[in-house]
């Protein structure tokens, strides 16, 4: 697995002209290569490639829920939430990238639903021993009161390692979760905005200008 550190000298190997441009720094390296990332990843996951890869989603574990009201999610029963927002999570033509919301031991699946949906399944007569979860607001709804933590694994656009406590990890120590198979696409794409950025007009020759004899 690359670094940050890793693909962004890559990048600057591919463009001499970096260097000597101000203007182009690490952070804009890693942030164009994010977006270019991004852009790369949601074409492949709406494909329903990529479903199962490690090299995409990132573990958020043991994600403490606090109690909240039902009303949070227009429900008269007692759900859970997150304490905190959701670091942001990316969407395609189909949903959020969420691999899976688990457990803590991984051992049960909660799946994802929609208040009215959940609302009709609570109708029924029989009713289906799963739990669920929706996202309102940027927080994780656990429709089940019981349920105290959970672990979650999604396509979160920012490394979610400072959340554990290691915030004194470097940027450019840390992954850059990415399919291999994709990485020479995602270096030409950020090699050719970089040519792009720095591409200047050429100077136009001046024809009024007098001619020696």
């Amino acid at each position: 697995m690359y670094t940050n550190s890793d693909l962004i000298a890559r990048v600057k190997s591919a463009n001499k002209f970096i260097s000597d441009d101000d203007m182009i720094s690490d952070r804009y390296i890693y942030g164009l290569l994010k977006t270019k990332a991004s852009t790369l990843l949601r074409r492949e996951i709406n494909l329903r490639r990529l479903l199962t890869s490690d090299n995409v989603y990132q573990a958020y574990e043991c994600l403490h829920l606090i109690e909240a009201p039902g009303s949070e999610c227009d429900l008269n029963c007692p759900i859970r939430r997150s304490k905190n927002k959701l670091p942001k999570i990316d969407e395609g033509l189909y949903s959020y990238f969420i691999q899976g919301v688990f457990n803590t031991s991984n051992s049960q699946e909660l799946f994802p639903t929609t208040i009215r949906d959940f609302i009709n399944h609570n109708s029924l007569r029989f009713k289906t021993p799963k739990k669920y979860y929706t996202i309102r607001n940027g927080y994780l709804y656990v429709l089940d009161p019981d349920v105290e933590c959970v672990n979650m694994y999604a396509y979160f656009t920012e490394s979610i390692e400072d959340l554990d406590g290691s915030q004194c990890m470097s940027m450019y120590d840390k992954q850059f979760k990415f399919p291999g198979y994709l990485l020479d696409t995602l270096i030409e794409m950020c090699n050719q905005s970089l040519i792009n950025y720095h591409k200047l007009p050429y100077e136009t020759e001046d024809n009024n200008r007098d001619e020696p004899n």
